[in-house]
């Protein structure tokens, strides 16, 4: 099955034609069952003058995609909203419904949306994921503005560019053991990140455990702020017989500043000799084996 026109032409022409609208463009989509990914966040964008998420689950047991709008201000108002599912085929979504949403004054996000839109199959075999991409929107119908829709684009990427990063820890006995330190920043996807070890453990492994995590900073090219999926692997380095400790885990990185990500048990203190730590040098790296990267269109 193939498209008509150019997905980026498609995207083009939605931007012009939709006003109060925000499209969510997810490619590598086979990818989120590989990785067990079951919810997706849009950015949050600006719909007539009100901050929204759209909030994209995937039920790998029933093979359904559901989505959802979901408020970021606290409102108190009666709106008209739709959400749906975009044809790459012709100039139309599904379902072409207003839904009317009563929103009372709440401190909290508030989601509302479609459960079970439209199974897997279904999304294949009526062109709504044509070359593995499917794309979502947002709208708001009878708010009026002349501001053109907006795009954004998610997407798995595998062994990303600079992938495998390592720090080299000389003069490891000068290293503060008390303190948390951190590598020199290096860009992975489209944030910044770095190693973070404590060389006498985290909290209550405080003197029996080697601690290592990696800390999600900020994000360059103006991208979207919005969680980065990441699975890494995150090793210690054997210099002498190549047998590292190493240690792999998926995870939602905050959109801020996050350095919870990584373990608090990493290796035991008591091993932290030779061969790993050899003439006051260790070396502490990460391996991205998947990473999710977001743009606007």
């Amino acid at each position: 099955m193939s498209r008509p026109i150019p997905i980026e032409m498609m995207v083009q022409e939605f931007k012009k034609n939709h006003t109060n609208s925000h499209l969510f463009k997810i490619d590598n989509f086979s990818l989120l069952t590989k990785y067990k990914i079951d919810c997706i966040e849009s950015s949050v964008f600006d719909l007539c003058g009100r901050k929204w998420k759209i909030l994209v689950n995937y039920n790998e047991d029933e093979e359904h995609v559901s989505i959802f709008l979901e408020n970021q201000d606290p409102l108190d108002v009666e709106l008209e909203y739709q959400v749906y599912v975009v044809s790459q085929l012709k100039a139309v979504w599904y379902p072409k419904v207003n839904v009317k949403w009563d929103f009372s004054a709440s401190s909290k996000p508030i989601a509302k949306g479609i459960t079970n839109l439209m199974s897997l199959d279904d999304l294949k075999s009526k062109g709504f994921l044509i070359e593995d991409c499917c794309m979502f929107g947002a709208s708001l119908p009878d708010q009026k503005t002349e501001r053109p829709g907006t795009v954004e684009c998610f997407s798995l990427i595998e062994k990303p560019l600079n992938s495998k990063v390592t720090w080299m820890m000389t003069k490891f006995s000068s290293f503060d053991p008390e303190k948390a330190h951190q590598s020199n920043e290096f860009i992975v996807g489209n944030r910044k990140w770095r190693i973070e070890v404590h060389p006498r453990g985290y909290e209550e492994v405080k003197g029996e455990s080697f601690s290592v995590y990696l800390v999600g900073e900020r994000y360059i090219n103006n991208a979207p702020k919005t969680k980065t999926f990441a699975k890494s692997k995150l090793r210690v380095l054997d210099q002498v017989n190549r047998n590292h400790v190493e240690a792999t885990d998926s995870y939602w990185v905050d959109e801020e500043y996050d350095d919870t990500n990584g373990f608090m048990e990493f290796m035991p203190l008591s091993k932290l000799c030779e061969p790993y730590l050899v003439k006051d040098k260790l070396y502490v790296g990460v391996e991205f084996e998947v990473i999710s990267v977001a743009k606007y269109v």
